[in-house]
């Protein structure tokens, strides 16, 4: 079966999370920083077109010098986790605007994150079927809470059910 490269709904004013159309899955991605940027932790949330949580992933990442750098090493870590585990027409949104445009043009700025920018690159250019878009950051208010609640795991941790605490979040996102 032939992949299709999914649709962005270019929806970077909005505040709320907007569900993907059928057949399309949207990971959103972010990376918090504690300590002075010393350490680093991101979150990953999976949901498909009716909204619904398939799973959440959360890990520290090693240290980065900018908080950009580690927004691009979690959205790395999330195609690579995208890939691992067979998903297709995957749309991954940031908040990060940088971001999102670094992976779309053919330019990046400083070393260490044109590095990982590039890494981004080869993986999506292999994976017709995944794109990356901005989103705002009220939008991404589940994965940014993931992101800050990494540290509360010793190492990386996935759901697949909907954490208790988050339930409301996640339900008040949608609407």
């Amino acid at each position: 079966m032939q992949r299709v490269k999914p649709q962005v709904q270019h929806l970077a004013h909005t505040n709320t999370w907007v569900k993907p159309v059928i057949g399309v899955i949207k990971c959103n991605v972010d990376a918090a920083t504690f300590n002075n940027n010393t350490v680093a932790g991101f979150g990953m949330c999976f949901r498909d077109s009716l909204g619904q949580f398939i799973f959440v992933k959360s890990a520290h990442l090693t240290s980065f010098g900018s908080v950009l750098e580690a927004e691009a090493a979690a959205l790395l870590q999330s195609i690579h986790t995208t890939i691992s585990i067979g998903l297709h027409s995957v749309i991954f949104e940031t908040d990060n605007k940088t971001l999102a445009n670094a992976i779309n043009s053919t330019s990046a700025h400083n070393s260490e994150f044109k590095d990982i920018v590039t890494q981004c690159r080869v993986l999506l250019s292999n994976n017709l079927d995944y794109v990356v878009s901005h989103i705002r950051r009220q939008a991404n208010r589940v994965t940014h809470t993931i992101a800050r609640a990494s540290l509360s795991h010793t190492s990386p941790h996935i759901f697949y059910n909907v954490p208790h605490d988050m339930y409301s979040l996640i339900m008040n996102e949608m609407h």
